[in-house]
């Protein structure tokens, strides 16, 4: 494998003729200009450059080497001058994976704001609530609910996410509003399975300084929050939601929040992203942007 630094050495002396003028250009000795083209000719095992004791002319094969430097030397100058430059202004791919449901109530209706603000930045969003391996599958950052298993990873606090229980005002009319986590059991409990377990999800409720479960049983679940979130406002059953779909619902009075004392705690949604020594700025004036609009 050619070394580009001596490359770089016979590029210059073939450019200036002279092994003074590259040696004061390069900031080298005269020896070591010298030296480098001689490891260079030994290691190709051919003449480079022709010495007389007046001027330096190139070979054959050393014209024919100096006419690739000059592209290969012209294609690397290039190239580091669009790294310099994304380094400097946030342009680019930026991939980004959120949760489904999230993603799409909270996090897609700000996105427009961002793009007008930073027009060089392409966003690429995915939707998913598996777990997604950033490193594996190349994304850039992502969106966490919850708790954070993987410890390798950066963590920025956005905000935080509660489930409330909660039904539509018809359904409480015909049914009445339990009081207690026994009366539950007498109503219609819309339940939501996971779509990569099938599993109903319990709904957790505060009890001292613990936690309880209650699982869900009624006559219809759901595979989807959105769904779900649909469900209950039409009626069906009361359904433990996150906040993000109960808390508009509620404020435009087509849900009621019961046993709010009984909530369970909130849970972090993080912004997080694989270490990095040197943090990209597209990367970066998205973490500043969402946090901003967050707080």
């Amino acid at each position: 494998m050619l070394d580009l630094r001596t490359l770089s050495i016979f590029a210059k002396v073939a450019e200036q003729r002279s092994f003074v003028r590259a040696a004061r250009d390069l900031g080298m000795t005269q020896s070591g200009v010298s030296n480098a083209i001689s490891r260079l000719e030994d290691q190709l095992g051919v003449r480079l450059l022709a010495r007389t004791t007046r001027r330096v002319g190139l070979t054959e094969d050393g014209a024919a080497l100096f006419d690739r430097c000059r592209q290969i030397l012209a294609d690397l100058d290039e190239a580091e001058q669009v790294l310099t430059r994304a380094r400097l202004r946030p342009a680019g791919r930026l991939r980004i994976d959120m949760p489904i449901c999230f993603g799409r109530l909270k996090v897609v209706p700000l996105l427009g704001a961002f793009r007008a603000q930073y027009p060089e930045i392409q966003l690429v969003t995915s939707f998913t609530d598996r777990y997604v391996d950033l490193v594996e599958e190349g994304i850039d950052l992502a969106v966490r609910l919850g708790p954070l298993q993987d410890s390798s990873l950066i963590v920025r606090r956005l905000t935080r996410s509660q489930f409330r229980l909660a039904a539509a005002p018809a359904y409480f009319a015909r049914h009445g509003r339990p009081r207690s986590l026994d009366d539950l059991a007498r109503h219609n409990c819309l339940a939501f399975t996971g779509l990569e377990t099938r599993r109903i999800r319990d709904w957790r409720f505060r009890r001292g300084d613990g936690e309880v479960t209650f699982t869900p049983a009624g006559d219809m679940s759901f595979s989807d929050a959105g769904a779900l979130a649909a469900a209950a406002i039409a009626g069906y059953g009361l359904a433990q939601m996150r906040d993000y779909y109960a808390d508009s619902a509620i404020a435009a009075g087509e849900l009621e929040p019961v046993l709010e004392k009984l909530k369970p705690a909130a849970e972090p949604v993080s912004l997080v992203y694989p270490q990095a020594r040197h943090l990209s700025p597209k990367v970066r004036v998205f973490i500043d942007y969402m946090t901003a609009q967050f707080r």
